[in-house]
Formats: structure tokens, sequence, C-alpha cells
């Protein structure tokens, strides 16, 4: 079976995308696995597929959606996430687990990234960038460094002057020097 991507068209990006991460979910009960690892790999998988589809039509409509700020939240309501079970966050880890096929499946995946359009997608978008960078971790992609690399700019930090602090003044215990206080010596003008 060839599995190798084709032209790069619209729906043809979606398609090797598609044959590209499914190819992964069917071939990874080969891989063995940890049970519990394997689900998490497998859902983590589907949704990155569901999302970046979706990503990839409105950003050929032209319509990319910003992120949810607290600002947009109507007072009272309330933004629940359940906390999302763990995969392991080491460089290459699928690859050191599952060997070889992943790391083909991981070429396949850098090779569908190389298209200009998904290149465009990851340009414009950091969410796409953040959907797909733990499947690229994961699958050992330097390459996904790359393509999304930008530019940081640094903002000068704008530093407050400094206040010069006021004289310090040493309390002294109860009882110590009273003679001297009484005559005046101890207050400061």
């Amino acid at each position: 079976m060839d599995q190798t991507p084709a032209q790069s068209t619209p729906d043809a990006i979606s398609a090797n995308l598609r044959m590209v991460l499914r190819g992964m979910m069917a071939v990874m009960g080969a891989w063995r696995l940890q049970p519990a690892l394997a689900v998490m790999l497998y859902g983590r998988i589907g949704n990155t597929l569901q999302r970046l589809e979706r990503m990839l039509v409105r950003f050929r409509a032209g319509r990319l959606w910003r992120r949810v700020t607290m600002r947009d939240v109507v007072p009272g309501q309330k933004i629940c996430r359940k906390p999302a079970a763990r995969l392991p966050r080491r460089f290459g880890w699928l690859v050191r687990l599952a060997g070889s096929e992943a790391a083909c499946f991981g070429s396949q995946l850098q090779t569908v990234m190389n298209t200009p359009e998904m290149v465009a997608l990851l340009a414009a978008s950091p969410q796409a960038k953040r959907i797909l960078r733990p499947l690229c971790r994961a699958l050992a992609l330097h390459a996904f460094e790359e393509v999304c690399a930008e530019p940081r700019v640094r903002k000068p930090r704008i530093r407050k002057p400094r206040v010069k602090p006021e004289p310090f003044r040493i309390p002294l215990p109860r009882g110590v020097l009273t003679a001297a206080r009484r005559q005046g010596f101890g207050k400061m003008h």
C-alpha cells in the first residue's frame, strides 16, 4: 500500500493528513504500548485530527478564530476545564517506544506539513502550532521547529526610577540612654 502524500491541492492536504493520523491510529495496537498510554494517545491523535481539519476549513474560508480570553467571558459564566491525563513529554518518546513504524509516520506527517498550504496555516495560526507541537515532539520531528520558527521580539523592560531611601534610624531598646534622651540628645530634627 502506497502511503505517500499526493499533490498539494486543498482536498489532498486534508486527505493526506487524515491518512497519516488515522493510519497511525490503526497500527497503534501493534506497538505494544501500555493500555492507558495507548488510550490517551489514541484520543490525542483523534482530537488533533478533528481540530486540524476544522481549522483547515476555516483557514480556507478566511475565518480563523481567535482565542477566548477572560475579557470575553460573561460575568458569572464559568470556564470548566477538566484536568487532562498526561502523555510523556520527552522529545521522541513515541519513537523510542514504538520504533521505526512511528518514525515512518513522523516522516509522512512532516511531508504533509511541508506543503505550501500547511506552511501558510502554521504561519497564520498559533493555534495550529499548539495543536501539532505535542504530536511532532512525540514523533521526534526536528523540522517542525524550523517550519514554526518565528523570531522572538523582546520588548525592552521599562524600569521604574529608584526612589532614594530615607536615612535609616536604629530604634534603641527601652532603658538605654534614657538620661541622654531626657537631656535632648536623642531627638532628631
